[in-house]
């Protein structure tokens, strides 16, 4: 039959395994741990120290009361102290009197003075120690076989816990990472196309406005006010200077456009789909948008694949009519093109390349991406195209456009 120690053990063990198991961050885990082992272990006070692997440091993460005012600014190098000294060789250290132990190092903070005897053991996670656990009794006291062996299993389950926890917190931090590069990259595209646009408003069309209207001048002067005009030599190549440069004005003003969606700055997005729409030759759009506040370079993005999957209809697929919808809801920002178009097998496209470059959605992949969103492409000989981006973010819906 177990005995009275071992029914504690392993009840200490059902309670660590629940609170490491709960969705609870490093400190707070840290501090449960700690209370539950002083208690489980008859000792007074109870040390949970991390190793920082960058610093080479051991810092204290939790502690028993009042202690735990401490945490975060106790710390101690790889090897110094005798938790120093068990990080760095990965060994327990049972200490009856500290006071006679070479590698104690007193730390005012934690009142050393209170307490002689202690334990210390490592926390392995495959085989690397992640952190200490330290037990203190006021009065001097050997701690047994048992007492090592059943801190050395809440060591080890600590230690699984917190290397999950860091794991899962530089996990975090590179998602956050990611998307504050992709904020920067969509930022920086746009203020490019932004600076862009302005370089060709306020240099090539001025220009181009400049030289219509002195052709337009030389037109006159050609002849006499009031002579008749013949279709002369000169009258002729004026006016096909003339007609090329109106022609160069409507693709700077088209360029101008492209590079950057100034609608966007002055409605948002749901009014920007709809004069987006509207610009599209040749096809019949029908436009359901219900308009929805997200971050600009979010916005941006949603626009540009719209139009990029806008000028694929018309490049490739052979439609009458396309719909063009958005719509905000628990699970974010959908973004939806679907045309009536011939349509293509998605797996011979795949195997031939031809989803990635003959329909050119790289730039859209590329840009859903950086998002963080799914884009996901359906189609079907016969049967049209349905480009759709899923945009996990905050929505606030605020009003609903109807079709156009």
């Amino acid at each position: 039959m177990p005995d009275r120690h071992q029914n504690e053990g392993v009840r200490l063990l059902e309670h660590i395994i629940e609170v490491t198991s709960a969705d609870v961050d490093v400190s707070e885990v840290s501090q449960r741990v700690a209370a539950l082992v002083t208690a489980a272990t008859k000792s007074d006070v109870c040390f949970v120290h991390l190793v920082d692997q960058e610093l080479r440091r051991v810092v204290l993460a939790g502690a028993t009361p009042p202690f735990d005012e401490q945490v975060g600014s106790v710390q101690l190098a790889m090897g110094e102290g005798i938790a120093g000294w068990v990080a760095k060789n990965a060994q327990p250290a049972v200490v009856p009197d500290k006071w006679k132990d070479a590698r104690y190092r007193y730390i005012p903070e934690l009142r050393g003075e209170d307490f002689t005897s202690m334990v210390s053991v490592p926390m392995l996670a495959r085989g690397r120690v992640v952190g200490v656990l330290n037990v203190h009794s006021r009065a001097a006291r050997t701690y047994s076989d048992d007492d090592l062996a059943l801190l050395t299993q809440v060591a080890n389950l600590m230690a699984r816990a917190m290397e999950n926890a860091r794991l899962y917190g530089r996990l975090a931090e590179r998602e956050e990472m990611l998307e504050r590069l992709a904020t920067r990259t969509v930022e920086a595209q746009e203020l490019e196309r932004r600076r862009l646009a302005g370089e060709i408003h306020d240099g090539i069309s001025q220009r181009l406005v400049s030289l219509w209207y002195h052709l337009l001048a030389a037109e006159d002067a050609a002849g006499p006010p009031g002579a008749p005009r013949g279709p002369t030599a000169l009258q002729r190549e004026l006016a096909m200077a003339k007609d090329l440069a109106t022609e160069a004005m409507a693709e700077a003003r088209a360029a101008i456009a492209g590079l950057r969606p100034f609608v966007l700055d002055d409605l948002g997005l749901g009014p920007g789909l709809e004069s987006l729409a509207r610009s599209v030759a040749g096809l019949a759009v029908e436009v359901d948008v219900e308009e929805v506040e997200l971050p600009p370079h979010v916005e941006v993005a949603l626009y540009r694949i719209a139009q990029e999957a806008l000028q694929n209809v018309v490049k490739h697929a052979g439609a009458t009519t396309v719909l063009l919808r958005l719509s905000g809801g628990e699970d974010g920002v959908r973004l939806v093109v679907t045309d009536d178009g011939h349509g293509f097998d998605e797996v011979l496209a795949a195997d031939a390349g031809e989803d990635r470059h003959a329909y050119g959605l790289v730039g859209m992949r590329e840009r859903a991406e950086l998002l963080g969103a799914t884009l996901t492409l359906a189609s079907r000989p016969g049967t049209g195209t349905t480009v759709e981006v899923l945009v996990t973010a905050p929505v606030t819906r605020t009003r609903i456009h109807g079709k156009e």
